[in-house]
């Protein structure tokens, strides 16, 4: 995620599968793993201390068809924009990594795709800022995306924004690329060193040996044997002065001239090019290409099948057709939501009431009322138009009847010969983060076990069209 202003200059591209947990106004949206495409500009290679100018990045974010559904589906939302604050590049050399963070990353607001499997883009870009080359750089310099980093998102709805927060960790291996590393002051030192010690040995012993050794023993020889005989005058001058100046110039002449020059270039050219490259290029290559597979794929299959729990608080009423009355409702529901379908399966509880009802027209009645759940409430919120269905089945309960004070019946065992089934629909979208209103209609069973004015009271407790209306928030 770091660039390079110059002419020399390599592109790098990267993608990596980031695991993020996904909250949207304190709804979770469960654990997704969405894809981040990184994009930058490199420096073909750099020197120890070298400055990288400051480069913008681009982050391409892919988020996955479960997440898109949700958003747009149950929060009905249209767009999204969002920052990210603790963004990070690493550079490592040497067995050191240092962490540069991005200041601000930010991708402007982006439609949210409302078509079933559309892709749901979303482009981000930023500067890193200038970067130091390591003093001790040496061979590479391994650029890295960040191990953990976090977004955060506003997601526009028809009913206003909803804050939304992506807290992501990367896989194992996070390589984005590698600049090589220049040598600056290392290749200067070395060939000095070496050529000065072999070249200034070698020719000194050679030439001194040999030259020494056969002009002095051949003329030694000869000339004293033959001139003894002859004139003692004609060998004291020949042999003195040919032995002494041919042997003396020839061996001085070429053998420091020949070795000195040789030894001397050979050996800077050949040690300084073969080691450098070489070593360099091997280690780099293998160790970072092989991390890459094992670890991405992993992580991409897990984060799907956590359901989405949220709870409600139920405020409300009821009306009883057959006594010509209301009674209020209040109580809670509990459900865990598929994001991929939008069903849920839920607890509903609801509170103990009064009803204020009318006995044969006109004779004030009021019955308590308790409620028991039969199994879960179960239901879907539906992605297209965001509208809620659901259904309940209760047994209701009525441990006391009172008419002007007094208890005329009701009991213990005083209940519905069977469940009421209560279905429930809302008026209009249905907003998992705020909530909605929902109503229904339903029947009430005969009673049973409220003794001997059980026929009497199934009269205004009984029968179809009662209504249910309430809020339900969370």
């Amino acid at each position: 995620m770091i660039g390079a202003a110059g002419a020399n200059a390599a592109d790098l591209e990267e993608n990596f599968d980031y695991t993020c947990v996904v909250r949207a106004g304190g709804l979770g949206l469960g654990t997704h793993v969405i894809n981040v495409l990184a994009e930058t500009s490199v420096p073909d290679a750099v020197s120890p201390g070298e400055v990288i100018p400051p480069t913008p990045v681009t982050i391409t974010l892919t988020l996955p068809e479960l997440l898109r559904s949700s958003t747009a589906g149950l929060l009905g939302g249209t767009s999204a924009s969002g920052t990210s604050t603790d963004s990070a590049v690493t550079i490592t050399t040497a067995g050191e990594t240092q962490t540069i963070a991005i200041p601000n990353l930010g991708a402007p607001d982006t439609a949210i795709p409302q078509v079933v499997n559309e892709p749901w883009i979303i482009p981000a870009s930023g500067t890193v800022p200038a970067i130091t080359t390591p003093d001790n750089a040496v061979g590479t310099v391994v650029v890295g995306m960040p191990a953990a980093f976090s977004i955060t998102a506003t997601i526009t709805t028809p009913d206003g924004p909803v804050d939304s927060t992506l807290r992501c960790t990367g896989p194992a291996d996070l390589t984005l690329g590698s600049i090589a590393v220049t040598p600056t002051e290392e290749p200067t030192t070395e060939p000095t060193t070496e050529p000065t010690t072999e070249p200034t040995t070698e020719p000194t012993t050679e030439p001194t040996t040999e030259p020494t050794t056969e002009p002095t023993t051949e003329p030694t020889t000869e000339p004293t044997t033959e001139p003894t005989t002859e004139p003692t005058t004609e060998p004291t001058t020949e042999p003195t002065t040919e032995p002494t100046t041919e042997p003396t110039t020839e061996p001085t002449t070429e053998p420091t001239t020949e070795p000195t020059t040789e030894p001397t270039t050979e050996p800077t050219t050949e040690p300084t090019t073969e080691p450098t490259t070489e070593p360099t290029t091997e280690p780099t290559t293998e160790p970072t290409t092989e991390p890459t597979t094992e670890p991405t794929t992993q992580p991409t299959t897990q984060p799907t099948a956590e359901p989405v729990k949220v709870t409600f608080n139920l405020k409300g009423s009821t009306t009883i057709k057959a006594g010509n009355g209301t009674a209020p409702l209040t109580g809670k529901i509990a459900a865990d939501f598929d994001l991929a379908s939008g069903k849920f399966v839920a607890d509903l509880t609801l509170n103990k009431t009064t009803a204020k009802l009318k006995a044969l027209g006109f004779l004030p009645v009021d019955a308590d009322l308790t409620f028991k759940s039969v199994g879960k409430t179960t239901g879907a919120i539906n992605l297209s138009n965001g509208q809620l269905t659901a259904n309940s089945k209760v047994d209701i309960f009525i441990p006391t009847v009172k008419s002007f004070g007094l208890k005329i019946g009701g009991g213990a065992q005083c209940k519905t010969s069977s469940p009421s089934d209560i279905p429930l629909s809302s008026t209009g979208r249905f907003d998992p983060l705020r909530g909605g209103s929902v109503t229904g209609t339903y029947s009430i069973a005969k009673l049973q076990g409220c003794g001997l004015l059980t026929p009497v009271l199934s009269v205004f407790a009984s029968g179809s069209g009662n209504k249910i209306s309430a809020t339900l928030a969370p």
